[in-house]
């Protein structure tokens, strides 16, 4: 029985998908850790840094920059909004469209996190050397540069990182 397991769970330690849902799942617990005091997310955090960013932008262009889901950008919309963190504007253009803003105390969390996001990626590359740190990193772009449109909420082009594009390799998703 215990071999049995055992083999199961080597098997597991060599599918990338898992590794990379682990990776994921550690990532948000040190950021979690080293973001307590904030009381803020990843989501929500991408989200600021993006209505930072772009002022006057709305709900679909930060789904589209930030890469996070319709349905979820909403919530934390709605969540930011209700903590005084990001205030929103009715367009004067088109009344049935709002634009976002960072407000004051937004800002000030954000400007508050910056120490606290250094010390979650630190810890997060911390098992690397620094080269090892920067092809991580390499590795990383790569892969969501190349797979972008086989997210379910894919980057817009302006969001992804500053790499040429690389040749989509027929991976793109399939009709449904």
């Amino acid at each position: 029985m215990k071999k049995r397991l055992s083999r199961a769970v080597n098997s597991l330690h060599t599918r990338p998908g898992f590794l990379l849902w682990r990776a994921h799942h550690i990532a948000v617990s040190i950021f979690s850790d080293e973001c307590h005091d904030l009381a803020i997310t990843p989501s929500q955090l991408a989200v600021l840094s993006v209505v930072k960013e772009v002022r006057g932008i709305d709900q679909m262009e930060v789904s589209r920059l930030a890469g996070v889901d319709r349905f979820t950008t909403a919530l934390v919309v709605s969540n930011l909004i209700k903590r005084g963190l990001m205030l929103r504007d009715q367009r004067t253009e088109d009344r049935r469209c709002y634009g976002l803003r960072i407000s004051p105390s937004g800002l000030r969390l954000l400007n508050r996190a910056q120490r606290n996001t250094a010390r979650a990626r630190a810890r997060l590359i911390s098992p690397f050397t620094a080269p090892e740190q920067r092809a991580l990193t390499l590795l990383l772009r790569r892969l969501v540069i190349t797979l972008n449109d086989d997210a379910r909420a894919p980057l817009d082009e302006a969001a992804l990182p500053n790499t040429p594009r690389l040749a989509q390799r027929g991976t793109r998703k399939k009709s449904r």
